[in-house]
């Protein structure tokens, strides 16, 4: 088992713009006082109670209304402080109309936000299909169901304790096994929740910028990122690679940490000639890896793991 503190990572910079989940597109519905008024006496009514959004009862005191356009009904979800604050601060308070007993409609920008965010956890992830006996609440079977899985992708080099991370996947079933892979972030509840709800609340809270996008860097810090990366290639190594090539002492493995963690600059000139005879050497200049890491991959063939899952 190879440790975190032991690896060292490239390539965090190069994914966290990386969109992983995007909220569907809703339209604007600018509604009118007349017509907020009359929803204020029959919006229950007209409010869907096939797709139930949490179980029993909300986890959150601040009750609010929305169109979905998927099925054309209205959905009654609840909202943290925090994220009716900011939902509030963001679009304004015109968007909310505040009914009788409390509870608020929207309209405009804040409605589609939200509306678009269920959309996608409902509909993308599946949450709402994955609800099988439609009690709001997901247990551990049902989320397996859903398509709320996301990683990075990349390459781990065994002798040299590398992991080059280069691109991400989304929308990826929510597995036993990729729980068991990403078990650390799986347990602390990073890819799932256990109702429509919660996971709108996070979701909302997760998109910073309020722009209708998760990147991978607004769901994964650094940190959090390399313990995943970390329990993928454990996971690797255990399960995915019988009898890995450990590349040892020898000095190109030196030299070729010593470049990625130093650059050039920090060579020696018996580094510098190791390298030069492999075709590993960079140029002074060079800031992108990805010629030198074919390079690395032509040489070391197998002492590397590929951690896409």
């Amino acid at each position: 088992m190879v440790q975190l503190k032991d690896i060292n990572f490239i390539g965090y910079g190069d994914i966290a713009s990386n969109n992983i989940f995007s909220a569907v597109k809703q339209n604007q519905n600018e509604r009118s006082q007349n017509e907020l008024e009359s929803l204020d006496k029959n919006i229950d009514s007209l409010t869907n109670t096939s797709i139930k959004v949490n179980f029993n009862e909300s986890t959150f005191k601040n009750q609010v209304y929305f169109k979905d356009e998927t099925s054309g009904e209205f959905i009654k979800i609840g909202l943290s402080d925090e994220n009716l604050a900011k939902l509030q601060r963001v679009f304004g308070k015109q968007d909310f109309f505040t009914k009788s007993d409390g509870s608020q409609i929207l309209s405009g920008k804040a409605e589609s936000f939200v509306a678009g965010w269920f959309g996608d956890i409902a509909y993308k992830r599946g949450y709402a299909s994955s609800d099988v006996n439609g009690d709001g609440y997901l247990s551990q079977d049902e989320l397996a169901n859903t398509n709320s899985g996301f990683t990075a992708h990349g390459m781990y080099y065994i002798g040299l304790k590398v992991a080059v991370t280069d691109s991400t996947e989304t929308y990826m079933k929510y597995s036993s096994d990729f729980q068991a892979k990403h078990k650390t972030m799986s347990s602390a509840g990073k890819y799932a929740s256990d109702s429509i709800e919660k996971e709108l609340n996070k979701t909302i809270q997760n998109d910073k910028n309020s722009d209708g996008s998760l990147t991978y860097g607004e769901l994964m810090d650094k940190s959090e990122s390399e313990q995943d990366v970390t329990d993928v290639i454990n996971y690797m190594l255990k399960y995915g690679l019988t009898e890995p090539v450990e590349l040892g002492e020898d000095l190109l493995a030196k030299a070729l940490l010593q470049q990625f963690m130093g650059g050039v600059s920090s060579l020696n000139a018996e580094q510098k000639e190791i390298l030069a005879k492999a075709g590993l050497l960079m140029d002074e200049n060079t800031q992108d890896l990805s010629s030198v890491i074919k390079n690395i991959e032509a040489n070391i063939e197998n002492s590397k793991i590929d951690f896409k899952v």
